[in-house]
């Protein structure tokens, strides 16, 4: 009996690109906590070396070669040909870059399973969006090349229920499995002080927050929300409010946002941190009266489920892909639209205190009691189990849970070992 060994293959690590390596790490550890062995392989500049080394065990990190944006690395699929015959799974996060394509031809060449996780980027919106030219590259990719990585994946693992009809838009119609995103509860039960962010952040003191805390990049919906925002800004009744954008700026859309600001006059009511992490960004996430995500599109956001756990109510869209938050009513839920983001903001903050408050506790149930690593990785070995195993891998997995609490295989290499 041996334990599950699985290998993580994606484009990127560093913590600058938000949600995704989190997730993968959040998800990886728990997955380590039961008895699954995890393994990294990716790309990353050696400015981010250091960063990504200490953020796990057992990671692999190389250098880009040309084309960089490709996230092409021939060295880590050297090394990871030479070591793929000990894995018992590929799990591909991602679909557009060079090491999941080649990856996948890998795992098709040594006969080694393998599953994908796409992380929403075969939304309908991620797809059309991008602009006219990146729309025609991306047909062409998964015309030449992206078809048959999906096709030949042993299930597309989504996020959240919304994202299986984007894999089926696209022409996939092999076996998908829902595992969502989750926290770690410990996390969360000893925040800083709200004092402790007035003092870094000397102009939030004295006004409520609203917390914007994700990448800026054109699908989180700021082109619609700062014109929102403005429209409530110059009342007198809002005068104290304050909104803080915390996040890294990728390519370059961080220069669209600062001429959002500017254009509709909000220099006095935004405050722009830039990227946080660790103690300043669990202070942030304890002084936000209102948290925000106005997204066009998401896979299942990481950091929405973090400041629903720390009790914070939320403004999100549509696009977010969270049909259980609205029934939870653990805030509001509109579509990504001026008028309605400036109705949601209204009525957020025109609230007693002590609704509000309701709110941010039934939020808080709601990720405890279902969205946390634990879960989610025994959801995750359920899939790992079924497809070494040559089972249909279930839609809505259960936690696979034993007496013994391990996961372990019985593989080739150990039939009839007892």
């Amino acid at each position: 009996m041996n334990s599950i060994k699985v290998a993580n293959v994606l484009g990127y690590m560093a913590r600058r690109y938000g949600g995704p390596p989190q997730s993968m790490y959040g998800l990886g550890r728990a997955l380590e906590d039961i008895g699954v062995k995890v393994s990294y392989w990716a790309t990353g500049n050696s400015s981010e070396h250091e960063d990504v080394v200490a953020s796990g065990r057992n990671i692999h990190l190389y250098k880009t070669a040309w084309p960089h944006k490709w996230f092409r690395s021939p060295a880590m699929l050297h090394d990871l040909s030479r070591r793929i015959k000990s894995v018992d799974i590929l799990h591909i996060q991602g679909i557009w870059s060079y090491p999941q394509c080649s990856a996948s031809r890998m795992a098709r060449r040594f006969d080694i399973p393998y599953l994908m996780t796409p992380r929403g980027v075969l939304e309908p919106w991620r797809i059309r969006h991008k602009g006219h030219l990146k729309f025609i590259k991306k047909i062409i990719y998964l015309g030449l090349v992206g078809k048959t990585m999906l096709q030949n994946a042993r299930c597309l693992h989504a996020l959240a229920l919304n994202e299986v009809e984007g894999f089926r838009k696209i022409g996939y119609d092999g076996p998908v499995t829902v595992v969502p995103n989750g926290v770690n509860p410990e996390d969360f039960s000893h925040l800083p002080n709200k004092e402790e962010a007035d003092l870094r952040w000397p102009n939030i003191k004295g006004r409520r927050v609203i917390l914007f805390l994700s990448r800026l990049s054109k699908e989180k919906g700021l082109d619609r929300f700062l014109p929102a925002f403005a429209d409530i800004a110059g009342r007198n009744v809002y005068k104290d409010v304050l909104l803080v954008l915390a996040g890294p700026d990728l390519d370059g859309y961080g220069n669209t946002v600062k001429n959002l600001i500017n254009k509709h006059k909000l220099n006095k009511n935004v405050l722009l941190t830039g990227m946080i992490t660790g103690r300043p960004k669990a202070e942030l996430i304890s002084r936000a009266d209102i948290y925000a995500l106005p997204s066009y599109s998401e896979g299942f956001s990481m950091s929405l489920l973090e400041n629903m756990a720390s009790g914070t109510p939320a403004l999100i869209t549509e696009g977010c892909n969270f049909p259980e938050f609205a029934r939870s009513n653990a805030g509001l839920c509109m579509p990504c639209k001026r008028e309605a983001l400036k109705e949601g903001l209204i009525k957020l903050l025109d609230m007693p205190a002590g609704e509000l408050k309701a709110m941010g506790r039934k939020g808080r149930h709601l990720v405890l009691s279902n969205y946390t690593w634990q879960v989610a990785a025994r959801k995750m070995v359920t899939v790992y189990r079924c497809i070494l195993e040559g089972k249909d891998v279930p839609l809505n997995p259960e936690p696979f849970i034993n007496e013994t609490h391990d996961c372990r295989i019985m593989t080739k290499s150990s039939e009839g070992v007892a």
